[in-house]
């Protein structure tokens, strides 16, 4: 493999690990680190979105690294990304289901974030 792909290779992998590092802190933490102040969603929210993406980008990372390398590490990390990348899409799904319903409750109750005056 010519060297400026497998450096491509390599610094999308880097890229992608440094991304599911910062997945799994935000897990442990429960705080968005990248734009703290726009962050909107719940922490559990964001908990359950952040260890999706960090088991995703794990694989991601996988699969870049191994191109070069060669074997089966492409295979094992397609492998852990196609799952991780499930459970994202699960996961927004699901929490978009639950704010669907709260303001569908919103609506009956009569109460709305803004007044109609």
């Amino acid at each position: 493999m010519p060297f400026p792909l497998a450096l491509a290779f390599g610094v999308c992998g880097a890229l992608a690990a440094l991304l599911a590092v910062v997945n799994a802190v935000q897990v442990f933490l429960g705080r968005q680190l990248v734009k703290p102040s726009a962050g909107r969603r719940s922490p559990r929210q964001l908990r359950a979105e952040s260890a999706a993406a960090s088991v995703s980008m794990l694989g991601a990372s996988l699969t870049t690294f191994g191109v070069p390398a060669g074997g089966l590490w492409t295979a094992v990390g397609v492998l852990v990304l196609l799952p991780g990348w499930i459970a994202l899409a699960l996961v927004r799904r699901h929490f978009a289901a639950v704010a669907a319903d709260a303001e569908a409750d919103a609506v009956v109750v009569g109460t709305t974030a803004v007044d109609p005056e």
